[in-house]
Order: structure tokens, then C-alpha cells, then sequence
């Protein structure tokens, strides 16, 4: 009788046992088939979206607030307009301002004119003092500005001989006019000025190969002084136009190629806040070379006259700064 009680207790523990086995199963089963659906579903998309995109009925549903659009930053600086009869075998732009886009081209280029994005004149005259509040970096052609009588030698210099865009982002220790040595973007925040001017590429644009480094150096420089400078209004001038003879010795300096050089400064300016000054206008012949009874025998740097020209281009061309010494009579002239 007991082998008959052992023999039932041990039947019913096998029936147990086997329904655990079925039901874990059958539970393991439908866990695969879920998480398989649920891999599947996110893969179409069907799952996981933001909640913003799914559709929500009419009734019932709480109005979602709308964001705040963020305030449109006041323009600082109209630009000249393209007309449509221009001459110049590019886009049709509207009035550019400093924030804006700048649209760019099937081969990486941009696709601005620098003749549009130039400071155009007529916000008034300032008197010379204006520049003592400014320091201008740049090269040898820059140092002229310092050693002629023509130039501007009360202004602050950061100008080095055969230097570029590099030394400021490197820290690379430089030669200045009266022989010293600084480091030119400690001296440029040392001078704290009002306005800084730039004119560098010359000097290692010589050669005829990519400037994709050169803008890349000039770019991150823009951001440098920005950042240690954030009130100070910045200009980007143009790289000056040289005589056609150059091309011989300096493959890199020919007219055709500074222009689109000029094209990315333009573009550069505009996407980091800055000012762009085309040179050009005043330096320039109508063949859109140096002119001849301005340069220097090398073809590239300038004599006296060239920097009076210079001068009183910038003189003509500064955006209205309210409190700046204008030449009184001229547009915009301001009594205090």
C-alpha cells in the first residue's frame, strides 16, 4: 500500500513539473515574439517618435504652447545691391547684412561678389584722430601705414614683415617696425582698441596652390579676436590688387585669383560679424590691376601716395559709430 501512495506522490510531481515546463515555455515563446515585433516596429519608424509628430484628435487635446521665435538681431550693416543689368557675371543679390548666409556654390566656393559685400561710403567723413583708437594688423604692406607721414602713424600696429593669419592663431613671436619682438595677439588685446583693421594674405599667397589653410588660419583668427575682444568692431580688408609682372616671381599674386580670394574674405566677414573693405576702389586701375603710379618697383607694396589714397579711403568707408570725430558738413555728421 505504501509502494502504491510513493508511486501516486511521485506521478503527481511529474505532472506538476511538466505543466511548469509548458507554461515557462509558452511565456518565453511570447517574450521573443514581442521584443522581435517591438525591434521591427522601431526599425519602420513606427515607435519612437517625438510626440510633437504624432497626430492628435481635435477633442480632448490640450493646445501645445508655441515657442517664443527668437528676436531678429538689428542689422549693423547695409550692403551694396546687385541690379540686375550689373555687369558682373554673378547672382542677383538682395542688401546683405552681417548675420546673414552666405550662399555658396556646386564646388565648395562661395558664390559672394566682394564688390557687393564692400563697405559702401557715405556715412560721413572722420577726422584722422578717429585712428588713434584703432590698431591695425597686418603685414609689411601695413607697416607702411606706420613709417609714411601719408599713412596713419598715430594708430596702434600689430604688423609683422612677411607674417599672416598663422601668427596670430600660433602665438608665433614676431618682428615689429622698431625692431622689438611681441607676440601679436597679446599685443593686439594689449592695445584695446576701438576698431581693428586686418590686411594680411600677401606673404603666403605667393604660391599658386589651394588657400583653403589660409582661410581656415584667417577664420580662426576672426574667432580669436572675437572672443578676446567681443566689443570691438572688426574690418576684414580686401587683399590689394598687385601690378601684372608680378606673376612672374610670385605665381600666387595674379588678378584673377586675388579676386576670388577676395570672394571667400567677403563671405568670411559676413559670417563672423565684420566689416569688409574692398581696397580695390581705391587702389586699383580700370584693369583691375595696382596702379602703376602707386607701387612700389616690386609691383606689390606702395609708395607714399598709394597710403594717401588708402587712408582716405577708410576715412570714407567707416560704418557711423554716434560719438566718433566726423569732419563737420558731412553726411551724417552728428552735433554734440
Amino acid at each position: 500500500m505504501s509502494d502504491y501512495r510513493e508511486f501516486r506522490r511521485r506521478s503527481i510531481q511529474r505532472k506538476i513539473w511538466k505543466r511548469v515546463y509548458r507554461t515557462l515555455l509558452v511565456v518565453l515563446a511570447a517574450a521573443v515574439l514581442l521584443g522581435g515585433g517591438w525591434f521591427a516596429l522601431r526599425r519602420l519608424g513606427v515607435l519612437g517618435r517625438p510626440a510633437s509628430s504624432q497626430p492628435q484628435s481635435a477633442a480632448g487635446s490640450a493646445a501645445q504652447p508655441q515657442p517664443t521665435p527668437a528676436a531678429t538681431p538689428e542689422p549693423q550693416n547695409d550692403l551694396a545691391v546687385a541690379h540686375a543689368d550689373a555687369d558682373w557675371n554673378r547672382a542677383d543679390y538682395a542688401v546683405r547684412t552681417l548675420d546673414e548666409t552666405v550662399q555658396g556654390q556646386d564646388d565648395g566656393t562661395t558664390a559672394m561678389d566682394y564688390r557687393l559685400a564692400g563697405q559702401p561710403g557715405g556715412s560721413g567723413v572722420v577726422e584722422l584722430s578717429y585712428f588713434d583708437g584703432v590698431t591695425f594688423c597686418g603685414d609689411s604692406l601695413t607697416q607702411g601705414l606706420q613709417i609714411y607721414e601719408t599713412g596713419l602713424p598715430n594708430a596702434h600696429y600689430c604688423a609683422y614683415k612677411s607674417q599672416g593669419p598663422q601668427a596670430f592663431v600660433n602665438g608665433t613671436e614676431c618682428k615689429t617696425v622698431r625692431g622689438t619682438t611681441e607676440i601679436p595677439m597679446e599685443a593686439l588685446v594689449a592695445s584695446s582698441p576701438n576698431q581693428v583693421y586686418i590686411l594680411l594674405g600677401t606673404n603666403v599667397l605667393v604660391r599658386d596652390n589651394s588657400y583653403d589653410g589660409f582661410l581656415a588660419y584667417y577664420g580662426q583668427m576672426l574667432d580669436m579676436i572675437r572672443e578676446a575682444l567681443p566689443t570691438t568692431t572688426i574690418y576684414v580688408q580686401s587683399i590689394i590688387p598687385v601690378r601684372p609682372e608680378v606673376r612672374q616671381k610670385s605665381p600666387g599674386l595674379y588678378k584673377e585669383r586675388l579676386q576670388r580670394i577676395n570672394d571667400e574674405l567677403a563671405a568670411l566677414a559676413l559670417q563672423k560679424g565684420c566689416y569688409f573693405l574692398d581696397l580695390w576702389e581705391a587702389l586699383a586701375d580700370e584693369n583691375g590691376d595696382l596702379r602703376a603710379e602707386v607701387a612700389q618697383p616690386d609691383g606689390i607694396h606702395l609708395k607714399p601716395d598709394g597710403y594717401t589714397l588708402w587712408v582716405d579711403y577708410l576715412r570714407t568707408h567707416t560704418a557711423y559709430t554716434p560719438g566718433a570725430p566726423y569732419v563737420p558738413g558731412t553726411s551724417y555728421y552728428i552735433e554734440q
